[in-house]
């Protein structure tokens, strides 16, 4: 019986410990871009089941026993193994591919935890949804180690973003695997890409060269934009904004998930509008996205349409520090008397306010914005991917982008206000309105002061075709082609004429002029004015890439090579003969006569004495000797032989390598190193100059740089160390310099301004619980110019007329905070409320500087520090569902403590903080959002 008795008692034990069972739990990820995948389903092989949340987190509670976990996801490949659950939690996560072909690895060089070898971090759509609000994209980078992003001056879709101190023009963006830096200055305009942060399902930052095979300007680090398409379930929802200056967003979207036969639909738009943080600025901007999928067995085809119109006004004049805030600049040891005496913005001796906007005034009342910027750039994508069979992958994307619009600014300067300290349009109005130039009307009036609008249209198609081929288990090879062709038109036409009737222009020296031809120059509204030219830019590239994996390790070798090509069209310098064969540059204008013969030509300009004495013509242009020329044949500004002053094509080459390679040490251990150089074509504005002549000396952009990594992965922790070092030759000026001689004005390049950008980041997140999340950075940044130079201007006849010598060694780079550190902690209270504060500080923050003042007892001279500052922010949201209608509310308050700092600033003559001129940061200000969805 006793023995009966423990048996029973051996098994009761057994079957208790083996029935407690535990928690099966982890995260369901997309294997390429790592954000988490909601609404994933588990299933277990006793019928047991659940699906993923709203980050991708999943857990269900198992009796004791070996299970068959299944994890699936629509668009998504199976994923199924095994477990074992005795009485204890167990953690298991799951990184799951897409079907067949997946647009994202293969066009937009998306970087792999622990296989690619470079620094980089991913923004994903729940972070855009819980702080970005009404605000520019780039701000949301900010809590990424090495990046600094500022509002400028305070205008919706003026934001500017730098990696590591280099400047967005040295930041490759790309959509969808698509280059999108202006082609002559790389220059990336927001307020084009409003919509974007609504179907962007991931954004990734890579930092440094980046791992981009394409080459392109990735000196400071790489942003791709992943858009939301056919691997996404079906979902749809409505979302309203609001923040608290005033500014509105609607928004909509809606994915159709796959659909039968292989098809999908994706549907995004908004409609912003109201006002700015800064005084006259608003916004009015549209924004539509739609992108039509086809998945064929073997092929996907891909056609998809953004664009954002949109118009808002700026404040573009950074000013002195004492006309925002007496109090802040007493603090900096200003003088705020002596500014207030000097000072155009405060005649009445006092501060104006953070939100003062000295770009602005009144008329009849009505607020008026000089600086008005308006544009639309809707950008089109072709794509087709064929896979047709497990070793190869092609992918080819098709894409136009085509730009029109502008910015106003003022042509003269009117009065300002003196109690307001803004501009007196109703003075300019009243004035323009009396204003007679009786050579030109004796009944209409002319505009000594007006709005014009600098316009920069473009069209822009491209070809990027790339193909993938597995050689074997270990090796993979890549070969690309890279061709675009890219034309700017640039042009000034009369906006608003302020009172009068026009305006007076005579810049086009191919217009009549004169006696009877007055009212050529007579301007109205929308007629072009100043300047009118076009910028060609040609691009073609091949590129290669070896990949390796096996075990433990990963690596890559990667190169590239491109010709660039550039010209310049004028429509309102003289224009070009081309007579037999022979080109004569700017030839003849309006009234202008080429006489020519083989072996000699003379221009004679419309004031010019001609006289003729049988076959011999003589010439006497105005302080020139006479000249003469026998049997001549003539040519003006509309002979057939004429044509728009044109350059020749300036052609460079350029190209790229790059290699790294990635040890995982452990399963929680990884380590990598990459190294690259960089060779790349000089930009559009140090090849031609405004005149049409091509500048002597050019020379390419040079880029060594290193960079080695450690990181570590556990489940509640994780962290990222990066160090890095770069070396940048040849880097190109923000703007063509000018030499003032007796003998004219010259423009000429500078080769040689250096720097070098080295510098420590670290990132890392703990989970102390399920709901409570810890994230943390900071960036040390050493970013310098090492240039001593003296540099010889020439003229068109090659000839010597003038030295300019400046010396920038070990000056710190401006425009940037090179120390940033920060970190949020993300609590959720009950299910789906959370909240999330975050502090991020930044110091080490230079004015930015004209390496060319750097002379004499100012060489080397250190530019103005700003102060440093830190900035809490605040974020909560509540996600709830009603049946089958899901809720979200989002709150955030930016700028909690209502700090007064300074985001940008340009040195000023003394080197201080009572010349130096800055843009002022955005006060305390709230966002709030209702979103209903499925």
């Amino acid at each position: 019986m006793r023995h009966y008795l423990f048996a029973l008692c051996i098994l009761f034990f057994t079957t208790s410990i083996f029935a407690q069972g535990g928690e099966l739990k982890g995260t369901i990820t997309d294997a390429v871009t790592g954000e988490g995948l909601i609404g994933a389903t588990i299933l277990v092989s006793k019928g047991k089941g659940t699906v993923t949340d709203i980050s991708g987190n999943y857990s269900i509670k198992l009796d004791s026993g070996t299970y068959k976990v299944t994890v699936s996801y629509i668009g998504y490949l199976l994923k199924t193994t095994s477990v074992t659950m005795a009485g204890k939690e167990v953690s298991m996560n799951f990184q799951l591919d897409q079907i067949a072909l997946d647009e994202v690895e293969v066009v937009a060089d998306v970087a792999k935890s622990r296989e690619t070898p470079v620094a980089f971090s991913n923004i994903t759509t729940k972070q855009i949804q819980e702080e970005l609000g009404t605000r520019d994209l780039p701000m949301i980078l900010n809590t990424t180690p090495g990046v600094y992003a500022t509002e400028q001056g305070g205008g919706s879709g003026d934001a500017r973003v730098t990696i590591r101190g280099f400047s967005q023009n040295n930041i490759a963006v790309m959509v969808d695997g698509v280059p999108v830096n202006d082609m002559e200055n790389g220059a990336v305009y927001w307020s084009n890409w409003d919509g974007l942060g609504d179907i962007t399902k991931t954004m990734q930052v890579q930092r440094g060269l980046g791992a981009s095979k394409i080459a392109i300007n990735s000196v400071g680090g790489t942003i791709n934009i992943i858009t939301k398409g056919i691997d996404q379930e079906m979902s749809g929802s409505v979302k309203q904004e609001v923040n608290s200056f005033g500014l509105y967003k609607t928004s909509f979207g809606f994915n159709s998930g796959p659909l039968k036969g292989g098809w999908g639909v994706t549907v995004a738009g908004s409609r912003k509008w109201g006002n700015a943080w800064a005084d006259g600025t608003y916004d009015d901007a549209w924004s539509y996205f739609i992108k039509v999928q086809k998945r064929f067995k073997k092929h996907l085809i891909s056609l998809s349409a953004n664009g954002a119109p949109q118009e808002h006004g700026m404040r573009t004049d950074k000013i002195g520090i004492a006309v925002y805030s007496e109090k802040f600049a007493k603090a900096l040891g200003i003088n705020t008397d002596s500014t207030y005496k000097k000072s155009p913005f405060t005649t009445s001796r006092t501060e104006r306010g953070l939100t003062y906007n000295s770009n602005s005034g009144y008329l009849n009342g009505k607020v008026i914005d000089d600086k008005i910027n308006y544009f639309h750039k809707p950008q089109i994508n072709l794509s087709h991917f064929w896979s047709p069979n497990e070793k190869l992958t092609v992918s080819t994307v098709l894409y136009l982008s085509i730009g029109k619009g502008g910015g106003t600014g003022l042509k003269g300067t009117p009065a300002r206000d003196t109690t307001t300290g803004q501009y007196d349009f109703d003075a300019t109005y009243l004035s323009n309105a009396k204003n007679f130039s009786y050579a030109y009307s004796t009944t209409e009036h002319s505009s000594s002061t007006f709005l014009r609008s600098s316009n920069n249209d473009h069209i822009w198609y491209g070809l990027l075709s790339t193909w993938n081929y597995k050689i074997n288990k270990n090796f993979s090879a890549l070969l690309g082609l890279d061709g675009r062709n890219y034309k700017g038109s640039h042009y000034q036409t009369v906006y608003d004429l302020l009172g009068g009737d026009y305006a007076i222009d005579n810049s086009d020296l191919n217009q009549p002029t004169g006696l009877g031809n007055t009212n050529y120059g007579m301007k109205r509204n929308g007629d072009k004015i100043s300047y009118y030219n076009d910028a060609k830019v040609m691009w073609g590239g091949a590129f290669g890439q070896i990949e390796f994996k096996k075990d433990k390790w990963s690596a890559f070798m990667t190169g590239s090579f491109s010709k660039t090509g550039y010209q310049r069209i004028d429509y309102f310098k003289k224009r070009d003969l081309v007579i037999n064969g022979n080109t004569f540059e700017q030839a003849v204008g309006f009234g202008d006569t080429f006489y020519y013969t083989d072996s000699k030509q003379v221009t004679a300009s419309s004031n010019a004495v001609i006289t003729t004495n049988g076959d011999t013509t003589f010439i006497k242009n105005s302080g020139k000797p006479r000249d003469y020329v026998i049997n001549p044949t003539t040519y003006n500004n509309q002979s057939a032989q004429a044509r728009a002053a044109t350059t020749k094509q300036k052609w460079f080459t350029g190209y790229t390598f790059k290699m790294g390679a990635n040890y995982n040490i452990t399963d929680h251990h990884n380590v990598f190193l990459n190294l690259g150089h960089l060779n790349m074509a000089p930009r559009m504005n140090v090849v031609f100059d405004n005149s049409n002549k091509e500048f002597l000396e050019i020379k390419n952009q040079k880029v060594y740089a290193i960079e080695a990594g450690y990181s570590t992965h556990f489940k509640k922790f994780a962290a990222n160390l990066n160090l890095y070092y770069t070396n940048w030759e040849n880097k190109p000026p923000q703007f063509t310099p000018t030499l003032v001689t007796p003998d004219g004005t010259f423009s000429y390049n500078i080769n040689g301004l250096n720097a070098i950008h080295k510098g420590i980041e670290l990132d890392a997140v703990y989970k102390f619980t399920k709901k409570l999340e810890v994230e943390g950075l900071a960036s040390f940044g050493d970013w310098k110019t090492v240039t001593e130079k003296e540099v010889y201007v020439y003229d068109d006849n090659n000839e010597l007329v003038g030295i300019v010598n400046f010396s920038a060694k070990n000056i710190h780079v401006g425009d940037a905070a090179q120390i940033q550190y920060g970190g949020s902690l993300r609590y959720e209270i009950i299910k789906g409320l959370y909240i999330k504060p975050r502090y991020t500080y930044f110091a080490k923050n230079y004015a930015n500087f004209d390496p060319l003042v750097l002379t004499g007892v100012n060489a080397n001279r250190e530019s103005w520090k700003m102060p440093n500052y830190g900035l809490l922010d605040f974020y909560a949201g509540y996600d709830f569902k009603i049946k089958k209608v899901k809720f979200g509310i989002t709150a955030g308050v930016l700028n909690v403590l209502n700090k007064i700092y300074i985001t940008d600033a340009q040195n000023g003559k003394d080197f201080d903080a009572n010349t130096a001129l800055v843009y002022m940061g955005m006060g305390t200000r709230a966002n709030i959002a209702l979103r209903i969805g499925f």
